[in-house]
């Protein structure tokens, strides 16, 4: 174990397997989405996809935005701050930016609507002009750690409060404030609404984990090694989940596929232990397999195509996040705001992933132009 790790902080640098792992759940992001943004039924391949991507999901990013937190260059409480007010800033321009992309087709098939077409457009714009989902969690955990930053937490307090919010969350969740304007406020952190997707109350245990994660892993001086035995027990516990849930509700898959559902955005304790036993085993086999790559002799930067677009897609996360719904909203507007058919979606993943693509590819471009001219000026 002491070959393992160091007692000074030797692993300083990017941590490549979280660039992956995050990339790389971006396209299942793109496909869950073209069912969910367009009120379509899943079929059956998305809802297995669907499933298995409940023991991950949001729980990734907002697991490696604690991480982030311990490499971050700027740890100031300050800069934690007001990272946290840019996000929760940032998903009310996102919300802004839903409603529009859902209002631009109106004009062209307002002659049309059917009633179900017309519910669902007042339905969605009421729901999005409020709607709560990462870029809020993210921004009020931002804000949280930054407190706990400010106490100055050590180690296991960051794992202790981490455990001690995964139990207590279904215990607080959807507690009444029968107070106006603080009661409204509550809903958005702990409460339960139309609007609020994730709550921050059920994934601040997951960045605290995060955080904690991340001050072990700069102490790593072989990584293999510290892999090789999270991968073990990380195997044990992500098989231990899978026969648990097939045993209980294999024989109604509906019923397990909902139960799922509901604990992807209200995880309880053991949910939690488990979404983490599965991002790690991931990180795992991703680290792995980078590794097996960089003996090949591949340099920084992978030869691989897909591999440099899923780091891509890591870098400009956000922006992918924030753009690639408006996609899904204005087809299902020209659609008379009605669901499609599975095929259909899927092919509205390829679009929007196509589309997206071109705007973070041609903002990037514009950005880097303008910087350019400005340093050389």
């Amino acid at each position: 174990m002491n070959t393992i790790f160091s007692q000074k902080e030797v692993n300083t640098g990017r941590q490549r397997e979280f660039d992956y792992l995050k990339g790389i759940f971006m396209v299942f992001i793109y496909l869950i989405h073209a069912f969910q943004a367009t009120l379509s039924p899943e079929d059956a391949i998305t809802q297995w996809v669907y499933m298995f991507a409940t023991m991950s999901g949001a729980a990734i990013f907002i697991f490696v935005m604690g991480i982030g937190t311990v490499y971050s260059r700027n740890t100031a409480p300050v800069a934690f701050a007001k990272s946290g007010i840019r996000m929760v800033i940032y998903q009310y321009l996102d919300n802004i930016a839903y409603v529009v992309a859902l209002l631009i087709p109106y004009p062209f098939v307002s002659g049309k609507l059917s009633e179900t077409g017309t519910g669902n457009l007042h339905y969605l714009v009421v729901v999005y002009l409020q709607y709560i989902n990462i870029f809020f969690i993210t921004g009020i955990i931002y804000l949280v750690v930054a407190l706990l930053k400010k106490l100055n937490v050590k180690f296991w307090g960051y794992v202790l409060i981490g455990a001690v919010v995964s139990i207590a969350a279904p215990l607080l969740f959807d507690t009444p404030v029968n107070v106006p304007v603080v009661g409204y406020l509550m809903k958005l952190l702990i409460g339960d609404a139309e609007f609020v997707s994730f709550t921050p109350l059920y994934f601040l245990s997951y960045a605290l984990f995060g955080v904690a994660f991340g001050k072990i892993l700069r102490h790593v001086q072989d990584k293999a090694g510290f892999y090789r035995i999270l991968a073990i027990f990380s195997s044990v516990i992500v098989v231990a989940w899978w026969v648990f849930v097939f045993v209980k509700y294999g024989s109604n898959l509906t019923e397990m596929m909902a139960v799922l559902s509901i604990a992807y955005t209200q995880p309880d304790f053991w949910h939690v232990v488990a979404s983490l036993a599965h991002i790690l085993l991931f990180a795992a086999i991703l680290f792995y397999i980078e590794e097996r790559g960089r003996k090949d002799g591949s340099s920084s930067e992978p030869p691989n195509p897909v591999a440099r677009q899923i780091l891509y897609y890591n870098r400009h996360i956000s922006k992918y996040y924030a753009l690639h719904v408006t996609v899904y909203f204005a087809a299902f507007g020209f659609h008379g705001y009605e669901s499609f058919e599975g095929y259909q979606c899927w092919l509205l993943a390829l679009l929007s992933m196509l589309i997206t693509e071109c705007m973070v590819r041609g903002y990037n471009y514009l950005y880097d132009q303008k910087a350019r001219k400005a340093k050389s000026a």
